[in-house]
């Protein structure tokens, strides 16, 4: 049975995410060469994309700019904030949360296409369950460390309800520019007529293919922690 987009994207989180949520817990060198292999990867992949484009060179450029973003962010968040660990993990799950939200909202909801010419599967409904699901879980989490946000008074040990939205509110837009994030990639693909990233997961597609959410998500999610979320 093939396995559609999604489906592909949760199977590989549920085998690839304890072995990441290991490797970042651990921290220092072993975190350092992840993600060190994990960008190599993924600009070998663009790379490679890249090159049946007509535009191969400008293409490359802004691919690499794109992942040294990308990524920066993602070892910015782990490594200059006290609750870095916390912060990474946050990080993923609203981004799987979010993949998870989409595939379920859209196969029980269905209804109009979100981008038809682009990735034919996505929904109205799928985008609307991706916000709604991020925006839950990072709300729960937030509510479970509420020493985080800096700003935000505290009552009976959580957070007052007007500060709980806005956590609501911001996990809804991570849910958004993940889902903005694989339409990127997807577009991308179709614009260079390749059908996936890679094959470095065995009918599953490339790097990129599992990772084009998170890699939009991870500046924003920097900047909305340090603009307002702290």
């Amino acid at each position: 049975m093939k396995l559609t987009s999604l489906q592909s994207r949760i199977l590989s989180g549920v085998i690839l995410g304890p072995l990441t949520l290991f490797l970042i817990y651990l921290g220092h060198m072993p975190f350092f060469i992840f993600m060190l292999v994990a960008a190599m990867i993924s600009v070998w992949e663009w790379w490679r994309m890249s090159d049946a484009g007509d535009h191969p060179m400008r293409d490359v450029l802004v691919g690499a700019l794109y992942m040294v973003v990308a990524y920066t962010s993602f070892i910015w968040l782990r490594t200059q904030f006290l609750e870095g660990l916390f912060l990474v993990a946050t990080l993923l799950l609203c981004v799987w949360a979010s993949d998870i939200g989409a595939y379920f909202a859209g196969r029980a909801i269905g209804g109009p296409k979100l981008a038809p010419r682009v990735s034919p599967n996505k929904t109205w409904a799928g985008f609307i369950g991706a916000m709604v699901s991020s925006g839950v879980v990072l709300t729960l989490l937030f509510a479970a460390r509420p020493s985080l946000m800096q700003w935000t008074p505290v009552v009976s040990g959580g957070l007052i309800p007007i500060h709980s939205f806005v956590v609501f509110l911001t996990g809804c837009w991570f849910g958004a520019v993940g889902q903005a994030g694989d339409l990127l990639i997807s577009a991308f693909k179709r614009r260079v007529g390749v059908k996936d990233t890679g094959n470095l997961i065995p009918g599953h597609g490339g790097l990129l293919d599992r990772i084009d959410s998170l890699l939009l998500v991870s500046p924003v999610f920097l900047l909305a922690y340090m603009m307002w979320l702290r």
